[in-house]
């Protein structure tokens, strides 16, 4: 699929900007699931298209560069008129000795901002400094008119050295820039005439650029859908916080959802920038389940971030106070289990606290209460959870304390977990509180069927994990490559093992890296994670649940069942897994697979 960047002129930065922006994505070389880059310091980036040659970067097909007439720039700033002289002052034209040359030029009303003229002038008075001259123009270029900064772009900057023939300069008769209905009235009709094109590529369009109305029109154009498919936003910004005296500050591209409007509200969005449909789901049911009232009860297996959900919730139900956590696995035991939930009263039993303790469930009042890993409670405590889940016509539980008679009304929102399946759930839980929980079911799908967001992941994960030193998160195509392949049975926490590995290796010394035998960060955190924590079994997770209700023909049935199921899915498709267990010298056919599928053992 081919690649558009488009942007607006911005009166500000000028398109010296434009050339820095682009050579982020050069230095890339290739644009991530999530966009994000930080700290670009725009000299370095100023010489990346010097010697493109010597990388072989990220360049996209078409670059679309808005613009309206001169006049309608200049009604938004008189940068370019009152800020004239700061190029004299800057530290790098000192340095080269052209400081003289700049106030000559500025102070003539015929030669400043006349890029031929300027240069003529330079070549003709100042020969030895004509080179050193021309280089340095970016460093003023958004100050000129915005064709003369064109011009400078295409003719005299390296820009053509990888742009050459893909800068499109689009120029709309927008008189006024302050006017939205006006703005987005002519870039609509530039976007119907250009649709064609534009759908069959990837538009990621810099939406901070031009002026504060053309922000508003992007994201107005998207929310009523006029924009092509496939269409990313991103914004870039200055860090104000640097160096106050310092011209050129450092910025950032971050990439922002193109459905802002609409994600603004009570919305349950954890998954608004997934490719997965299975994601998409979740947010979905999450959305209406959360407004009907009901207990919710999520299944996924360990490490794929259950509890983020819940969090997710409880920001989204703005009306509720606080989330309450806990994992039920680690009660000790059923009186554990029942002082953290339900609490107790003033010396209700050795050990507990002078004054007594609220529990779990009534610090939930108006918030939520989230249970994971369910299973774990036993049957006794089921049983006095289940009583108390039971709500009056206010639907409000009553729970008692232990060592207390009196009851208290409770409201709150229930969230449980589990990383079982239903089928497990329906042996390990007592019948009536099965029922209790499992209301409205959502499925939270593992990372190996969502490998479309495998890199977007990640990042997040990356990032997330804030490493000391501010690493950006590796370009590394052996180890991006590594990652797409993995099952990750551990989900988000085998990602972060595997981060906190690469982490670990760049922190390494020379001589540690020796004595490890390993030369690449890729090279040592595969071999770490492969050392300590690919498991022996390749199946994901307990699929046979041996019971007392099934014979044993019944659950070898559903054993071979499983096995063909996985080994399709694990060598992508039935012939490549016959194949492999050839290789092993067994004797199945496709005739064996047949079989396994339809549980031919039990007819």
């Amino acid at each position: 699929m081919k690649t558009t960047y488009i942007t607006w002129h911005y009166t500000t930065h000028g398109v010296a900007y434009l050339k820095h922006i682009l050579s982020c994505f050069f230095k890339k070389g290739h644009t991530p699931q999530n966009l994000h880059f930080d700290k670009l310091n725009q000299m370095e980036l100023n010489t990346v298209f010097d010697t493109p040659q010597e990388q072989e970067g990220f360049v996209f097909d078409k670059v679309i560069y808005l613009i309206a007439p001169q006049k309608s720039f200049d009604k938004l700033s008189s940068r370019r008129f009152s800020y004239k002289k700061n190029i004299v002052h800057d530290e790098t034209i000192i340095d080269l000795g052209l400081s003289h040359i700049y106030d000559e030029i500025t102070s003539n009303d015929d030669l400043c901002y006349n890029l031929s003229e300027e240069l003529r002038f330079v070549k003709e008075k100042y020969p030895d400094k004509y080179d050193a001259f021309k280089k340095s123009i970016w460093k003023n270029i958004q100050h000129y008119p915005v064709l003369e900064q064109l011009k400078w772009l295409k003719e005299h900057s390296n820009f053509n050295n990888v742009y050459k023939d893909k800068l499109e300069i689009i120029e709309l008769d927008v008189n006024d820039l302050r006017d939205e209905k006006h703005i987005a009235n002519k870039v609509n009709a530039w976007l119907k005439n250009k649709s064609k094109e534009l759908k069959g590529a990837e538009n990621i369009i810099n939406v901070s650029l031009g002026s504060n109305e053309t922000q508003v029109v992007w994201h107005i154009l998207a929310e009523a859908e006029q924009l092509p498919p496939n269409t990313r936003f991103i914004k870039t910004y200055d860090d104000k916080s640097s160096d106050k005296e310092k011209r050129f500050k450092p910025f950032s591209i971050k990439e922002i959802p193109t459905n802002l409007i609409t994600s603004i509200g009570d919305g349950f969005s954890l998954f608004s920038e997934t490719k997965s449909p299975s994601r998409k789901l979740v947010d979905k049911k999450m959305e209406v389940f959360l407004k009907s009232g009901f207990s919710i009860l999520l299944l996924g297996e360990r490490g794929i971030g259950k509890s983020h959900i819940a969090e997710k919730a409880k920001s989204t139900l703005t009306n509720q106070n606080n989330l309450i956590q806990a994992n039920c696995a680690s009660f000790d035991n059923d009186n554990t289990a029942e002082a953290e939930l339900f609490g107790y009263s003033k010396g209700a039993f050795t050990g507990s606290l002078p004054g007594g303790k609220n529990g779990l469930i009534e610090e939930a009042n108006k918030g939520v209460l989230f249970l994971d890993e369910i299973h774990h409670l036993s049957k006794l405590v089921q049983a006095k959870l289940m009583k108390a889940l039971q709500t009056d016509r206010d639907n409000k539980m009553s729970i008692r304390k232990m060592g207390d008679s009196k009851e208290t009304k409770v409201e709150c929102r229930l969230i449980f977990a589990t990383n079982k399946t239903i089928k497990e759930l329906r042996q390990l839980l007592l019948p009536d509180f099965y029922d209790r929980i499992v209301q409205h079911v959502v499925n939270i799908p593992a990372l190996r069927e969502t490998k479309e967001d495998r890199m977007a992941d990640w990042e997040k994960i990356w990032k997330g994990l804030k490493f000391p030193g501010a690493y950006n998160i590796p370009q590394d195509d052996n180890l991006n490559k590594w990652i797409k392949t993995l099952d990750l049975p551990g989900n988000y926490r085998d990602l972060q093992k595997i981060a906190m590995y690469y982490n670990a290796y760049l922190n390494f010394d020379e001589e540690t890296r020796t004595m490890l035998n390993e030369k690449t960060p890729f090279s040592y955190s595969k071999k770490e994670f492969t050392k300590y924590h690919t498991v022996n079994t390749e199946l994901e997770h307990e699929k046979y649940n041996f019971n007392t209700k099934q014979t044993t023909q019944e659950m070898k049935a559903d054993y071979f069942f499983e096995l063909q199921k996985w080994a399709v899915d694990k060598f992508k498709g039935r012939k490549n897994a016959i194949e492999h267990f050839k290789s092993k010298g067994d004797t199945v056919t496709d005739n064996t697979f047949n079989k396994w599928k339809n549980k031919y053992s039990l007819k």
